[in-house]
C-alpha cells in the first residue's frame, strides 16, 4: 500500500526564496535539487514524479517534505556539517615527527628514514603509517635523503 498523497504547499516568502535561489545557480548540484524538488512537490507533482525528473530517491523527497514542514526552508535546502574522520597526525604529532627528523640519527645509521621515525613514534605509543611520516616531513619541506637533515642553524626549517 502507497502512501497518502497530501497537499504541499509553500509560503509566498519561501517560493520567492525558492525562484531567486535557482536564478542565481551558484549552489551545489545538491541543494538546488532539494529546492527543484520543493518547487515540484508546490506544483503538485507526486514524490514518484519528482524522483524520476530529478534522479533521486522517493525517499529522499518524502524526507525533504517533513523536514520543510518541521524544521522550515532553511534546514530542508541544507545539509548539516559532515565532520568526517578526525586527523591521526595531528600538530602535536607533527611537531614530535619533525623535532626526530631534525635530532641525531639513531646509532649506526647516518640519518633518519621514515621507517625509523615511525618505529620511534610506536615507542611514544603513537601509531600510524610510514607514509604519513613522510607526508608529514614534506608539508614541513624536510628532506630525509639530504646529508643537512639537521636544518638551518637556530633551528627554523627553511624552504
Amino acid at each position: 500500500m502507497g502512501r497518502i498523497a497530501t497537499s504541499f504547499i509553500l509560503s509566498e516568502a519561501d517560493l520567492t526564496a525558492l525562484n531567486q535561489l535557482l536564478s542565481k545557480g551558484k549552489d551545489s548540484v545538491r541543494k538546488l535539487n532539494r529546492v527543484r524538488a520543493l518547487q515540484f512537490s508546490h506544483l503538485g507533482h507526486s514524490p514518484e514524479q519528482i524522483s524520476q525528473l530529478l534522479i533521486i530517491s522517493i525517499a529522499t523527497v518524502y524526507n525533504l517534505r517533513k523536514r520543510y514542514d518541521q524544521e522550515g526552508l532553511q534546514r530542508a535546502i541544507n545539509e548539516k556539517s559532515r565532520p568526517g574522520q578526525p586527523r591521526k597526525v595531528t600538530q602535536q604529532v607533527e611537531v614530535q615527527i619533525t623535532q626526530l627528523a631534525c635530532s641525531q640519527a639513531p646509532d649506526g645509521r647516518t640519518r633518519w628514514t621514515a621507517n625509523l621515525i615511525n618505529e620511534k613514534l610506536v615507542k611514544l605509543d603513537i601509531h600510524i603509517d610510514d607514509e604519513s611520516v613522510r607526508l608529514v616531513l614534506k608539508k614541513v619541506s624536510l628532506s630525509l635523503g639530504s646529508k643537512s637533515s639537521a636544518g638551518p642553524p637556530g633551528g627554523a626549517l627553511g624552504r
